[in-house]
């Protein structure tokens, strides 16, 4: 494979030159190769004469061309990297910290038997059965706690205007 990028590299980079961006010149030629390389790997191998690697070279231009203007990536602007970062923007962080507050208000107003069989499912991540061993209570009845806790949250938050579906 080598021997074949010494022989065709530079004429292969003047014929991209006049299809493709100065940038795209390099992403093709490694396209080029690494088909290259797989069609090596056959068996038998086929003959890499000039016509063979040209015509891959135009598929390659071809694909990638279509690719960039497809995307509309004669049209997008570079961004630089340090626009764009992780962090919440302030009106996130008010938002979820209101919503936090509308969530720990719906349930302080549940029962304590509600509040308990809720946490300990959904915070501690204990299943009902073991919810209901821990608290000594039927099973039946921590089922219809936990459904009874998630109702009086849901209908809190959708009073809130919080709630979504």
């Amino acid at each position: 494979m080598a021997e074949l990028m010494q022989r065709f590299d530079a004429r292969l980079r003047l014929y991209l030159r006049r299809f493709l961006a100065p940038a795209d010149v390099e992403d093709a030629l490694q396209d080029i190769y690494l088909r290259l390389t797989r069609l090596a790997g056959r068996v038998p191998p086929p003959d890499f004469n000039a016509t063979y690697v040209f015509k891959t070279a135009d598929s390659v231009a071809r694909d990638l061309r279509r690719r960039r203007l497809g995307r509309g990536g004669d049209r997008h602007v570079e961004v630089s990297d340090d626009l764009a970062h992780d962090a919440p923007s302030p009106f996130d962080e008010v938002r979820w910290q209101q919503n936090a507050d509308l969530l720990r208000r719906a349930i302080a107003s549940l029962t304590r038997d509600q509040r308990m069989v809720l946490m300990m499912h959904r915070v501690e991540g204990l299943t009902l059965v073991e919810i209901a061993e821990r608290q000594r209570i039927p099973l039946r009845t921590t089922q219809r706690l936990l459904a009874d806790a998630l109702a009086r949250c849901r209908h809190k938050l959708k009073d809130c205007g919080w709630f979504e579906q």
